[in-house]
């Protein structure tokens, strides 16, 4: 009997102590493209603003450490024969979830404070079919730089034992689109859908016990719909989504 206590208790007391990997990148990774509306070519004015705040959600290296975020979207559409253009700024700020290192594991936390800033452009080539703009091919790109309490934890534990960590802050992500944007009798009641295909400049770690790592390439989905002046963006990334509600000026 004491054989067997001593036996269970080796082993419990092996299984709490031993170190959990973790896996730590840039917070916003696949987070950070986000679709840009521009002016159909039926509209009557062909260049708008376009100012909306966003729900961020996203996963970390570790399955279940989360981001939750919110962001601010400025930007200008245009729109000229067969093309548009948009650009503009964003900021976001939100916590990073742990959920992954235990408490009594050194580096423990609970959340810690994220955020970032930068710029978004886009060209698409688009032909037109009755009520619908088809934006055959595009580029989009995004460019930001990551600031706050997860950026500098990333630095602290780089290079401790069972921490594989990315101390990257800057992400440039770019990449191609199409889209398929139409209306119905009324033009500013407008309805779309945009696929997007890119990567980031970061090299995001693996899991050495599993070999997994966030996807190298970032992929979007995402529908767009206007009322009058008011529109609605829900899109779905590589590593989460966004929620978006804006106006038109």
């Amino acid at each position: 009997m004491c054989t067997l206590c001593g036996i269970a208790f080796l082993l419990s007391s092996c299984y709490v102590n031993k170190p959990v990997t973790s896996i730590n990148g840039p917070a916003f990774y696949n987070s950070d493209i986000t679709y840009q509306p521009k002016p159909l070519s039926a509209d009557t004015v062909h260049h708008a603003a376009y100012v909306s705040a966003s729900i961020i959600n996203g996963q970390g290296g570790n399955a279940n450490d989360a981001l939750t975020a919110g962001e601010l979207n400025l930007g200008m559409g245009y729109t000229t024969k067969h093309f548009n253009f948009s650009g503009g700024v964003f900021g976001a700020a939100g916590s990073f979830s742990n959920a992954t290192i235990p408490s009594d594991q050194s580096y423990y936390f609970n959340n810690k404070f994220t955020g970032m800033a930068g710029a978004r452009a886009s060209i698409n080539y688009y032909i037109t079919s009755g009520h619908v703009d088809i934006r055959i091919i595009g580029i989009e790109a995004a460019y930001s730089n990551e600031f706050g309490d997860y950026a500098n934890y990333r630095k602290e534990v780089a290079g401790q034992p069972n921490f594989y960590t990315s101390t990257r802050t800057d992400l440039l992500t770019i990449g191609g689109s199409t889209e398929v944007i139409w209306y119905g009798r009324d033009p500013s009641w407008q309805y779309g859908f945009r696929l997007f295909v890119g990567s980031t400049n970061v090299n995001y770690p693996r899991n050495p016990s599993n070999n997994y790592a966030l996807p190298s390439i970032t992929p979007a989905l995402a529908y767009f719909m206007q009322v009058k002046r008011y529109f609605m963006i829900g899109e779905f990334t590589g590593a989460g989504g966004h929620f978006s509600v804006g106006y038109r000026f």
